[in-house]
């Protein structure tokens, strides 16, 4: 893998922006937490894992996923995804009889 190097500028609040192609290299949402810490001379930012629980399966786990909607915001695993999904479909098809 090439290392590519951006270089970014502070604005005068302290801000930097992350660049687009590492964003998207990252999967970066705009509600996406950034873990910030200094080692050193060095600035180390890095993508904050979730453990926020999975509000169908209750299990805090790396792989759940927070989506945001509005002001409020919903954490799933995958398999709470999997049972989310499949009890939409149980209720469309009800709704269609």
């Amino acid at each position: 893998m090439n290392k590519k190097i951006y270089i970014r500028g502070l604005d005068e609040l302290g801000r930097i922006t992350v660049p687009k192609q590492i964003r998207k290299e990252l999967r970066l949402g705009e509600k996406q937490m950034l873990e910030i810490y200094s080692d050193g001379e060095r600035i180390i930012v890095e993508k904050y894992d979730n453990l926020e629980p999975c509000l169908v399966t209750g299990e805090s786990m790396k792989s759940n996923h927070t989506f945001a909607f509005g002001n409020g915001a919903l954490t799933l695993s995958p398999q709470g995804i999997d049972k989310l999904l499949e009890e939409l479909e149980k209720y469309k098809r009800s709704q269609a009889d």
